[in-house]
C-alpha cells in the first residue's frame, strides 16, 4: 500500500577542475515496510486438552507500536468465529489459548491490520482436533 512520493534532488556546485551540474530530481513512490507472522501451532489435540498456538510479528523498517493486537478466527465444522484478539508484547512474541468446540481440521487464522507504516498480513495454522 502507498504511503506517498519521496523527492530527491541532487546537486553538484562543480570543482576546479568541473563545471557545476544542473539539478536532478527524482521522485519515488514510498510503500509501507512489510509485517510477517509466523505460528507454531500442535499438529494435533483433544478437545479437552485445548491448545496453545504461539507466534511472532516482525515488521521492517521503523520499530513496530507498542499494544499492537491480533485478530483471530477459527474455521471448524461448525463454522467460522472471531476468538479473543491476542496481544503482541514487546519482543513481537504473542499466544492464542483455545478450547476447539468441534473435532476434525480446525484453523486458526490470525492477522495485523498494520499501521501508518507498515502493511497489514495474515499466517494460519490447522490443528487435528481429537474427541
Amino acid at each position: 500500500m502507498l504511503i506517498g512520493d519521496a523527492t530527491y534532488t541532487v546537486s553538484f556546485t562543480g570543482d576546479l577542475t568541473h563545471r557545476p551540474a544542473e539539478d536532478t530530481s527524482l521522485t519515488v513512490a514510498v510503500d509501507k515496510a512489510p509485517t510477517i507472522i509466523a505460528l507454531t501451532a500442535p499438529a494435533e489435540t483433544t478437545k479437552s486438552a485445548g491448545l496453545t498456538i504461539t507466534g511472532t510479528l516482525t515488521g521492517q523498517g521503523r520499530v513496530l507500536p507498542a499494544g499492537i493486537t491480533l485478530s483471530v478466527v477459527r474455521t471448524d465444522r461448525k463454522g467460522t468465529g472471531t476468538l479473543t484478539s491476542a496481544a503482541v508484547a514487546a519482543d513481537g512474541t504473542f499466544t492464542i489459548d483455545d478450547l476447539p468446540r468441534a473435532t476434525g481440521q480446525v484453523t486458526y487464522q490470525v492477522g495485523c491490520a498494520g499501521d501508518a507504516l507498515h502493511s497489514g498480513s495474515t499466517a494460519s495454522a490447522t490443528v487435528r482436533v481429537r474427541s
